[in-house]
């Protein structure tokens, strides 16, 4: 089914040099070359352009600038006139003390994680109304489940989730797919905070997008790639101490990250 789906589209992936959306890129290669990998990091397509030379565009794009999106947009009516998939993977997080988190980069965040995605979605749909496009848009497990340390994070992703809730509630979402991974194996977590601590469970990045493709082919609005989150959420309906002890770990990891920040700010 995942072949059928995907051979010869036209496949946007944004975050597309790096973890999950990389993952997605290796995946696909063997079905269409008819990729668009943007990411926000010169180096990084260079490399991904090196190793998967045929693709048929690298786009250098910063999504958390609101220029960002047009760049993908204007791309797409030059060489295709449409698209059948879009992934709007890229992301970032920050971990810290909610009182000490940077707000004044809380614009930045909302923007690359909340209004592009969105954005980048709907635009797709208004440019090209005859293509029935599938907006896949990365979410994160953390929308349901909040985690000590990602308050702006969490709220982002919130926020993506009460808006996709609210399209689906008015019938005219039959477009979007949400995907909610737990912690994956990237380098997500180095540019999240300095030797931050990962939660429990933890994914590589290949099952995840497998995950993903399969999910999106078999047209899920919600896709969860991991099984034992969805249970643990499910279990957590009815074994209300489920979801405390699970942040009671993440908190104890928490505290003890903020001391040795502390520690390592007096040497």
């Amino acid at each position: 089914m995942v072949t059928k789906s995907f051979e010869n589209s036209r496949v946007i992936i944004t975050g597309a040099a790096s973890g999950i959306g990389k993952e997605l890129v290796r995946q696909l290669y063997p079905l269409t070359k008819r990729i668009l990998a943007a990411d926000n990091s010169a180096k990084s397509l260079e490399r991904l352009q090196a190793e998967f030379p045929d693709l048929e565009g690298f786009l250098l794009s910063d999504l958390s600038k609101k220029e960002g999106n047009g760049l993908i947009l204007d791309w797409v009516k030059n060489n295709w006139q449409g698209a059948d998939f879009c992934f709007a993977n890229a992301g970032k997080a920050e971990y810290q003390a909610a009182d000490l988190q940077d707000w004044k980069q809380m614009d930045a965040l909302f923007q690359l994680n909340v209004f592009s995605p969105i954005q980048l979605g709907m635009e797709l749909r208004k440019s090209f109304p005859k293509t029935h496009i599938r907006h896949v848009i990365t979410c994160s497990a953390i929308a349901f489940w909040a985690i000590p340390g990602y308050s702006i994070y969490g709220g982002t992703k919130a926020a993506v989730l009460q808006w996709a809730r609210t399209i689906w509630a008015e019938n005219t979402g039959d477009w979007l797919t949400l995907v909610f991974p737990i912690a994956t194996s990237t380098a997500f977590f180095e540019t999240a905070g300095q030797e931050i601590p990962k939660a429990f469970p933890i994914q590589q990045p290949q099952i995840v997008a497998k995950k993903m493709l399969s999910g999106v082919a078999a047209g899920k609005k919600k896709i969860f790639p991991s099984l034992l989150f969805r249970v643990m959420l499910h279990l957590n309906n009815f074994l209300y101490v489920i979801r405390p002890i699970s942040q009671a770990i993440e908190s104890k990891k928490f505290r003890s990250w903020i001391a040795k920040q502390k520690d390592s700010s007096q040497v």
